[in-house]
């Protein structure tokens, strides 16, 4: 594949962040058909094949560097970006609301840095564990509808703090990447993870089906649903991993800004979904914390020269 200028990996990350901030409001639409855990499997398995398919094209220079010890660090992608991040995130948008969950998943800038701070050893400034407290002090808005003192615990939405399980999956998928893309190719170990992720989420969906409604085979909008996140969904995992490579992963993750402003216009337009004070509150602090978690430092050491991922 040839190079990727800046530019070109900026507007990459436009489109990337906009696609992942409809995945709610559409993950909505297919789950009144499709339960989470069967919505999942159908999804990976699609985005899987193409994968593999484009893998084959891409020739050997792709799959350089597979292994026995490549296995290992593609298991552990798997586990935690597709089967623990991409599975969970279903089953999140299940028990709350689109809104919420788009919400929430603003703060994964600031999951990433924290997982950067120590597994990378990237040191945080005192602003940016400023940054740090401000997105939690969101997080807490969103999840407690802005009663921080005054919610009853049963009235906390079990789907929130899944998203936030979720989020974990996902950041060590993106600071374990950087580790893994010193000798693996974006291309493989993209595929590497989706197939390793897949292969655990079809046994999980076959333990959980009982506990959920029979699937709605012949829905034409769940199927939509699933074509549309597996086919862009599995290239705009490639195309991040390619990004990342150029821009770093502390700054790609400023883009990921954008999917709150999608996800919350998609979720009215879609859903019907309302929009409280309480979440365009916490959305400001989780983005002001984000702002300020992944602020430049300095010249930043063109973080993301060499082999980075999310």
């Amino acid at each position: 594949m040839p190079a990727l200028s800046q530019t070109r990996a900026y507007v990459a990350l436009v489109v990337i962040a906009a696609l992942w901030g409809s995945y709610p409001a559409t993950a909505k639409l297919a789950l009144g058909d499709f339960p989470p855990f069967f919505l999942a499997a159908v999804r990976c398995t699609v985005a899987s094949g193409l994968l593999v398919l484009l893998l084959a094209r891409a020739g050997a220079d792709a799959t350089r560097g597979l292994g026995a010890h490549a296995l290992r660090a593609l298991l552990v992608l798997g586990v935690a970006g597709i089967w623990g991040s991409t599975q969970f995130s279903y089953v999140a948008i299940y028990y709350t609301t689109a809104g919420n969950a788009v919400i929430l998943q603003a703060a994964t800038p600031v999951m990433v840095a924290l997982g950067a701070r120590f597994y990378l050893g990237e040191r945080l400034e005192p602003l940016q564990w400023l940054g740090v407290t401000v997105s939690v002090f969101g997080v807490l808005l969103v999840v407690t509808s802005g009663r921080l003192a005054a919610l009853r615990l049963e009235e906390l939405r079990v789907g929130d703090f899944i998203v936030l399980a979720s989020l974990v999956g996902w950041s060590t998928y993106t600071v374990y990447g950087k580790h893994v893309l010193g000798t693996l190719s974006p291309a493989l170990a993209t595929t590497g993870a989706y197939v390793c992720g897949t292969l655990l989420i079809l046994p999980t969906a076959l333990v959980a089906a009982p506990f959920f409604p029979a699937p709605r085979v012949g829905s034409l909008t769940a199927w939509a649903v699933v074509l549309y996140q597996g086919v862009l969904g599995a290239v705009a995992h490639v195309w991040w991993y390619r990004v990342v490579e150029v821009v770093g992963p502390s700054r790609a993750a400023i883009f990921l800004n954008l999917q709150p402003l999608v996800g919350i216009a998609l979720a009215g337009a879609l859903l019907r979904e309302p929009i409280g004070l309480w979440q365009i509150l916490g959305t400001a602090s989780v983005l002001a914390g984000v702002a300020l978690t992944t602020r430049s430092r300095g010249k930043l050491q063109a973080e993301g020269r060499g082999a980075s991922a999310r």
